[in-house]
C-alpha cells in the first residue's frame, strides 16, 4: 500500500529546492576543501622535517596524523565556539570529556583528510634530493 502525501505538507517547488540545496552542499563542500587543503600542507610541512628514508615515511604518515587529528579537534571546538557556545558547555561538568569528545571528532575527520595526507605521503620518495627507495 503506497504512503499518502501529507495533506498539509506544501510542495516543493524548483525554487524552493535551489534555495536550500545551495547553502546544504556550500556547508557540506567548503569544511571537506579546507580539510582536504590542511592535509596536504601539513604532510608536506612534515615532509621537510624528516629524513629520506623509509623510516622517515612512517614518522612523517605518523606526525602528520597526529598533527592533522589535533587541528581538526581545535576546529570543531572553534566552530562550537563560533556558535556561540560557552567553554563551560565546550567542556562540560569534566573536562576531559570535552576535550575526549573533540579529539574524537578530530578522528572521525580522518575520512576525509587522510586519503589526500596518505597520498602526499607516499609519492613523498619522488621529491626526496638526497635519498633513494
Amino acid at each position: 500500500m503506497a504512503a499518502k502525501p501529507d495533506a498539509g505538507a506544501a510542495p516543493l517547488d524548483e525554487g524552493s529546492c535551489r534555495r536550500h540545496l545551495i547553502p546544504m552542499i556550500a556547508a557540506l563542500a567548503l569544511p571537506t576543501l579546507v580539510l582536504f587543503a590542511l592535509a596536504v600542507a601539513v604532510a608536506r610541512g612534515v615532509e621537510a622535517l624528516v629524513p629520506e628514508t623509509p623510516a622517515g615515511l612512517a614518522l612523517q604518515a605518523a606526525l602528520s596524523a597526529v598533527a592533522l587529528t589535533l587541528l581538526s579537534a581545535a576546529a570543531f571546538a572553534g566552530l562550537y565556539a563560533a556558535g556561540d557556545a560557552p567553554l563551560s558547555t565546550l567542556l562540560g561538568a569534566d573536562p576531559r570529556g570535552g576535550v575526549m569528545h573533540f579529539l574524537g571528532l578530530g578522528l572521525k575527520s580522518a575520512l576525509i583528510w587522510a586519503p589526500p595526507m596518505l597520498l602526499v605521503v607516499v609519492t613523498a620518495p619522488r621529491r626526496w634530493r638526497h635519498g633513494r627507495w
